[in-house]
C-alpha cells in the first residue's frame, strides 16, 4: 500500500467515523465530568468536532419523566444520558 492509498483510506474511514451516530465512550481517562469538559475545550480549540457531549449511564426516561421499566425483567432501562449537574451529583 503506497503512502497516497493509506491517506484516502484514512480519509475514508475518518468519515465513516464522523457520519455515524453511535455513542461511545471516549476513554476511561476522562470518566469524571471535569476531566471531559477539559478535554471537550481542548479538542474544540485544536479543530473541527462533531457531538462532543457529556454523558452517562443511567436509567432512561419517558417524555413525563417516569423511568422506562423493561417488561421482560421488571428492571429500569439504562442507557447513555446527557450528564447534567443539576441532576448527578456524587453520592
Amino acid at each position: 500500500m503506497t503512502l497516497a492509498e493509506w491517506e484516502e483510506a484514512v480519509q475514508r474511514n475518518a468519515e465513516a467515523i464522523m457520519a455515524g451516530e453511535k455513542v461511545k465512550q471516549l476513554s476511561v481517562l476522562y470518566d469524571t465530568p471535569q476531566h471531559a469538559q477539559q478535554f471537550i475545550e481542548l479538542a474544540k480549540r485544536a479543530g473541527a468536532c462533531r457531538d462532543l457531549r457529556i454523558r452517562c449511564k443511567a436509567a432512561l426516561l419517558d417524555e413525563k419523566g417516569r423511568t422506562i421499566i423493561s417488561p421482560k425483567t421488571k428492571m429500569p432501562v439504562i442507557g447513555w444520558s446527557d450528564w447534567r449537574p443539576d441532576i448527578h451529583k456524587a453520592a
